[in-house]
C-alpha cells in the first residue's frame, strides 16, 4: 500500500505479534482488497473459526492500547462523520464516502479498506447485517436504528397507498413529517439509503421496490416507465429511442420487440396510428367510431359535432376529418335536425 496513511496504517499493524498482524491485515482486506472470512483463516492456520475470532479481538485491543493517540484522532473523526449523519448509516454509503472522508489522500480502495477498519475498532459503533428490508448499517444506537427501521416501514405504507412514483423533495417531506424530530435533510437522506423497499429509478423518482416504473425488468417495464415520466402519448418509435437513450448500459431494445410488448400490454391503449398511452391515463381500447360511440353513452344527450371531435381527441391522436369521417359514415350514430349527433335507438 502507498501513500504516507496506508504506510502508518500498515506499520502500526506489522507491530504486533507475526500472527495477530497476518490476521488482522487478512481480516480487513490490507493485502490485497479483499476482506478473508473467520472460516478461510481458520482453514490456512488449522484453527477454529472462534480462535480466529479471539485473535482478532485481542489483536484490536492491544492496537487501541498501545496507539492510543493516533487511534482517538481517527476513531473522533469517524463518530464526528456519524454524528452528522444522523448515527444511522448504510455500510455501502460510509464506503462510497471513504475517499472523501480522507480528503483525497488516498485511491479509493484503500480509503474503503481504511475506514472499514476504524469503524470495526470503534468501542462505540455497532454493524447490524442486512435484512430483506435494509441494507447493512453502522450505528452509535440500536435504539436508533430501530426508530429508523421503523420510520421507514411507516413512509413505505404511505407509499404503498399513494400507489404511484414520487420526486424526492415530495417523499422527504413526507419522511420529516413521520420523523419530525429531525429537521436537517441530510440525515433524512442518510436514513433514506438505508432502505431496500423505497428506491429510486433511473430519473431519480421514488418508489417501491416491486413497482415496474422503480424495478424496471425488461422491454415491457421500460416502456411503461418512459411513457409514465414523459406523461403523454408516444409513438413507439419515440419510446424505442427514449429506452435507449435512458437504459445505455442495457442490451438495445429494437422496434418490432417494443411494438409487441405495446400491442399485447394491458397496460397500454393505441391512440392514434403507432401511438400509444397508458391506460391508467383513462384510456380505453377501441376504434375511433368505438370512442364516439363511448362519448355520446356518456354524455346522455345529443353532441355537436365539435364536441363530439374535442372529446374524441382527448382519447386518440387523430386528425379531426378522421373523427368526422367516422361519425358520418356510421349508421350507429344519426344526426338530427338541428345538427347534432345521437346514438340511433337500435345501436
Amino acid at each position: 500500500m502507498a501513500g504516507s496513511i496506508q504506510k502508518q496504517f500498515f506499520e502500526i499493524l506489522s507491530s504486533l505479534p507475526e500472527r495477530h498482524a497476518d490476521i488482522l491485515k487478512k481480516r480487513y482486506g490490507f493485502y490485497d482488497g479483499k476482506r478473508h472470512t473467520l472460516e478461510s483463516i481458520g482453514k490456512h492456520y488449522g484453527i477454529t473459526r472462534e480462535r480466529v475470532r479471539q485473535i482478532e479481538n485481542d489483536a484490536k485491543k492491544s492496537l487501541l492500547k498501545k496507539n492510543a493517540d493516533f487511534f482517538d484522532k481517527w476513531l473522533k473523526e469517524v463518530k464526528e462523520y456519524l454524528d452528522y449523519l444522523g448515527g444511522v448509516r448504510a455500510e455501502k454509503d460510509i464506503l462510497s464516502d471513504a475517499y472523501d472522508f480522507f480528503q483525497k489522500n488516498l485511491n479509493y480502495k484503500d480509503a474503503q479498506i481504511i475506514i472499514f477498519f476504524l469503524l470495526s475498532l470503534h468501542p462505540n459503533l455497532e454493524r447490524i447485517p442486512e435484512n430483506n428490508e435494509m441494507h447493512t448499517i453502522w450505528t452509535d444506537s440500536k435504539t436508533k436504528a430501530l426508530l429508523v427501521k421503523k420510520s421507514l416501514e411507516a413512509l413505505s405504507r404511505k407509499l404503498k397507498r399513494h400507489s404511484s412514483i414520487i420526486e424526492k423533495d415530495e417523499l422527504l417531506k413526507w419522511f420529516s413529517e413521520i420523523m419530525p424530530e429531525i429537521s436537517e435533510k441530510r440525515v433524512l437522506e442518510s436514513y433514506l439509503s438505508t432502505s431496500k423497499e423505497i428506491i429510486s429509478n433511473i430519473f431519480g423518482d421514488y418508489g417501491l421496490r416491486s413497482w415496474p416504473e422503480i424495478s424496471t425488468k425488461g422491454v415491457k417495464d421500460k416502456a411503461y416507465l418512459i411513457l409514465k415520466k414523459h406523461g403523454r402519448p408516444l409513438h413507439f418509435r419515440e419510446v424505442v429511442d427514449k429506452i435507449n437513450t435512458h437504459f445505455k448500459h442495457h442490451k438495445t431494445a429494437h422496434p418490432q420487440t417494443v411494438h409487441n410488448e405495446l400491442i399485447k400490454g394491458d397496460e397500454f391503449v393505441l391512440v392514434g396510428r403507432g401511438t400509444y398511452a397508458l391506460s391508467e391515463w383513462g384510456y380505453r381500447p377501441g376504434t375511433v367510431s368505438e370512442v364516439i360511440k363511448r362519448v355520446l353513452e356518456k354524455s346522455k344527450r345529443p353532441l355537436t359535432k365539435e364536441e363530439i371531435v374535442n372529446a374524441v381527441l382527448k382519447e386518440r391522436n387523430v386528425k379531426p376529418t378522421t373523427v368526422v369521417l367516422n361519425l358520418q359514415n356510421n349508421p350507429v350514430f344519426e344526426r338530427m335536425k338541428d345538427g347534432r349527433y345521437t346514438l340511433r335507438l337500435s345501436a
